[in-house]
């Protein structure tokens, strides 16, 4: 009976995923192991010959489960598991753990908690057994059950244990339900059963009515048994299972919300039981509801301790609640959302602990902007995707209002000290003493040479991408075979857009300058005003001539461009979405990365070899306004008047850092010009802003890159499915999804894909925010030779058949597909 047991714990294991490396020093598993294999399933035993196995075993890993979605690999190994990463480094079967599970690697693997499980009725000779030997014989522990109650339970189950009963009347197989539904025997014996095992009498004689019963019990059981508080009068006479159950009660429960095709079931029940008795509104006052997450509402005892641990500084033990598992991040959309954010919360108070500690380095200019270009931009990310996944939100808890607070507070405290660093030692030194890349000479220095060598090129123009855009864009480009370099550039201030795009033009260092034009300070070319896109294409077309031609993002997709030598690309998408939809930039954000990831992928194929990104200004970006962060403009005769900046003649105050032409690094005709300090501006309550001086928008990017002469990315192949096939019906709104990525190496590097649900010619449902999801583009991040779930977000109006694409962003190139249909309750 035990030897069974472990057959089916074995079989659990690898259920949740593709692969199975069972570690056993002393044999004692082997038969066991060896008879998991079946037409689906291969073994390859380590224990005869490990270099043939494992050689055996990585062929049938790379050629042949792509092939078949249905197939799964186990890898049986005589020596311990080593769980410290540097011992992990010479492991050479770990590689097929990383598809699915490994065993032992937790506490219920070990072969006492197996024998407690199988039998926890037997508790006390169990630990009897364990006190004197190891690995007491299966044959010792078979002997403890002793004859066979229930007998018309268990063979018409196929159940040869308590939990494989319990579990058969809440979940039944095909097999199962024929047997329960067409047999009318079984009840006296369950009935005996729920008495002698659980201590209740079951009210109710047919199936799908006893199952609803236990359900019940079952899951409000363990919720009882886990509170360490006095239950509330109103659930006083609500069935609940005898004390000495727990075991039984837990366990059953834990394989429930761990196996993949009874997840959302477990969901279902739990959600329906948590309403039927009312539970949310009964400990809605509750802050320590026990440790086990049986239903959704005790997720939120857990975020609450979360956030008493952030707030107070306790940022280890904050993270070791972050990193608890539980169904409910995944099923539950508050749930899921909450987390993620509480994450993103706590990444941004760790480091800006770490870079607060670091800044006494860097208190010289260059040395500042060599840092914000290294590590400080990191923050304005997880600042961006913090925002992004809290706008998402269509309310807010009390809680998380206070954990997004918290960690906005932390990242604005840090970058406004650091602001204040940066702006004395700009006006003691000027812009003109940084020794980056000036985006004045960005085309003669980097564009230039390109061409002179011969080298078909492209240059984006990029309006508003801001420093650590780009430095996510250029991980996407590295996964999508280029090579990249990214260094900063220094921006034409003040960075208004028809100043900043004319100083990324040929010659700009010598001919660019600001001249008064009708009362207003305008952009020239030599005597030529320059302040238009139009005027930017004469200007070059007189330099280049027909070795250039412009295009616009859009028009490149839609091959709308002429293959000339230099092709310069314009894209405006971020700042547009700035500047007139501040509250949905960052969705428009997501979309202008993944068309300049698209564009590049399409004109490498057409054999352009080169590829320069370089952008105007970047920009500020911020939900909430902080008192002080408004300003009046000073009398005087401004030539210039933005929101936070002024060019002309005139008195200052304190607000403002004066700076003169030549401290800017720029040729004008006017020689004052006045900026804002810290992040305020003239207008209260703007929320996107780029005209000021702050490392967020003068410091831009200047982004090299060009395809990898040699492809160093294996092919790998990518399985979508839903609870392990290829197609089926969804019953909720959120549907977790499981995705695989297999290849041949050993430690497989992180492979973006882009995932649709898709309905004729419309979108009906993409990933839902979580951590596999990156924040800034959308795309599912996996790791070679790994699976992960994540949850697909539907369109609430939309019924009927979809198909799930799984894609390459760069090519759109179709990896795998999943055909669906809604079948919601």
């Amino acid at each position: 009976m035990i030897k069974e047991y472990i057959h089916q714990h074995f079989q659990k294991k690898l259920g949740s995923g593709y692969g199975l490396v069972i570690y056993d020093p002393h044999l004692f598993y082997k038969d066991i192991v060896l008879g998991l294999e079946n037409e689906d399933i291969k073994v390859f035993d380590a224990s005869e010959n490990v270099v043939t196995a494992r050689e055996e075993a990585l062929d049938f890993w790379v050629n042949i489960m792509p092939e078949n979605k249905k197939s799964k690999i186990v890898v049986y190994v005589p020596f311990a598991y080593k769980s410290d990463p540097d011992d992990l480094t010479f492991d050479p079967f770990i590689i097929f753990s990383s598809g699915g599970c490994i065993y032992p690697d937790q506490a219920a693997d070990e072969y006492k908690q197996l024998c407690l499980a199988a039998l926890p009725e037997k508790e006390t000779k169990i630990e009897e057994f364990f006190k004197d030997e190891k690995y007491p014989s299966f044959d010792a522990i078979d002997a403890l059950q002793g004859g066979n109650n229930y007998p018309k339970l268990k063979s018409g189950l196929n159940a040869s244990s308590n939990t494989e009963i319990l579990i058969a009347m809440l979940i039944p197989s095909t097999a199962q339900k024929d047997f329960l539904l067409n047999d009318k025997t079984w009840n006296k014996e369950l009935k005996a059963f729920t008495k002698s095992v659980l201590g209740i009498t079951l009210q109710n004689q047919k199936f799908q009515a006893v199952s609803q019963e236990l359900w019940n019990l079952v899951l409000y059981s363990e919720f009882v048994h886990d509170l360490p508080i006095e239950l509330p009068k109103q659930l006083k006479d609500v069935p609940l299972a005898q004390p000495n159950t727990m075991v039984l009660i837990q366990q059953v429960c834990t394989q429930l919300r761990k196996t993949k095709d009874v997840e959302e079931i477990y969901v279902n029940q739990a959600q329906r039981v948590s309403e039927e008795l009312s539970l949310p509104k009964l400990f809605a006052q509750e802050t320590d509801l026990g440790r086990i997450n049986t239903f959704a509402f005790e997720d939120t005892t857990f975020f609450n301790e979360f956030k008493e641990k952030l707030v107070s500084g306790e940022l280890k033990k904050a993270e070791t609640l972050l990193n608890q598992e539980s169904i409910w991040s995944t099923y539950d959309d508050d749930r899921r959302s909450s987390w993620l954010i509480g994450k993103k919360a706590h990444l941004i108070k760790k480091l800006v602990e770490k870079l607060s500690a670091d800044a006494k380095k860097y208190t010289d200019l260059n040395a500042i902007v060599n840092w914000y270009a290294a590590e400080v931009h990191q923050l304005d990310t997880l600042h961006r995707e913090l925002d992004k996944s809290y706008a998402e939100l269509i309310s807010a808890s009390p809680i998380l209002k206070e954990v997004h607070k918290y960690a906005v507070h932390a990242y604005l405290t840090f970058v406004e000290d650091l602001q204040k660093t940066f702006l004395d030692q700009v006006k003691g030194q000027g812009l003109s003493t940084l020794s980056i890349q000036r985006n004045i000479d960005l085309f003669d220095k980097r564009v230039e040479p390109l061409l002179k060598s011969g080298k078909k090129t492209v240059y984006f123009l990029a309006d508003a991408m801001r420093y650590e855009l780009a430095s996510q864009l250029k991980e996407r480009l590295e996964r999508n075979q280029f090579d990249t370099e990214l260094e900063p550039a220094l921006a034409f201030s003040p960075t208004v857009t028809k100043y900043a795009m004319a100083a990324l033009m040929p010659k700009a260092a010598s001919n660019l300058s600001l001249k008064i034009k009708n009362d207003k300070l305008e952009p020239y070319f030599s005597d030529v005003e320059s302040s238009t896109r139009e005027s930017r294409i004469k200007y070059t077309s007189q330099i280049l001539g027909d070795k250039a031609s412009w295009a616009w993002d859009k028009d490149v997709l839609t091959d709308k461009y002429n293959k000339t030598d230099l092709l310069i690309v314009t894209t405006t998408e971020i700042d547009q979405a700035g500047e007139n939809s501040p509250d949905n930039a960052q969705l428009l954000i997501e979309q202008a990365l993944m068309k300049i990831l698209k564009i590049s992928s399409k004109l490498k194929d057409e054999g352009y070899e080169e590829f320069v990104l370089a952008a105007d200004h970047g920009f500020v970006l911020l939900h909430e306004f902080k008192a002080g962060n408004n300003s009046h403009k000073p009398v005087g005769d401004w030539y210039l008047q933005k929101s936070r900046c002024l060019a002309g003649k005139g008195s200052t105050n304190t607000d403002h850092v004066e700076l003169s032409a030549s401290e800017l690094g720029i040729t004008s005709e006017v020689d004052q010009f006045l900026f804002l300090k810290n992040y305020a501006t003239y207008e209260r309550g703007k929320q996107f802003f780029h005209e000021g001086i702050s490392l967020q928008e003068i410091i831009t990017p200047c982004l090299t890159y060009r395809p990898q002469k040699i492809s160093q990315k294996d092919d790998i192949q990518i399985n979508l499915t839903y609870k392990g096939k290829a197609s089926g019906s969804i019953t909720t709104l959120r549907p977790s999804l499981e995705l695989a990525a297999f290849g041949e190496s050993l430690f497989g590097e992180i492979n973006d894909v882009q995932i649709e649900a898709v309905s004729g010619d419309k979108i009906v449902g993409r990933p839902a925010p979580s951590e596999s999801v990156n924040s800034t583009t959308g795309y599912v991040e996996i790791a070679e030779n790994t699976t992960l779930k994540f949850s697909l977000a539907m369109e609430e109006d939309f019924e009927g058949e979809f198909t799930v694409y799984a894609k390459s962003p760069a090519t759109g190139l179709i990896l795998s597909e999943l055909k669906l249909t809604t079948n919601y309750m």
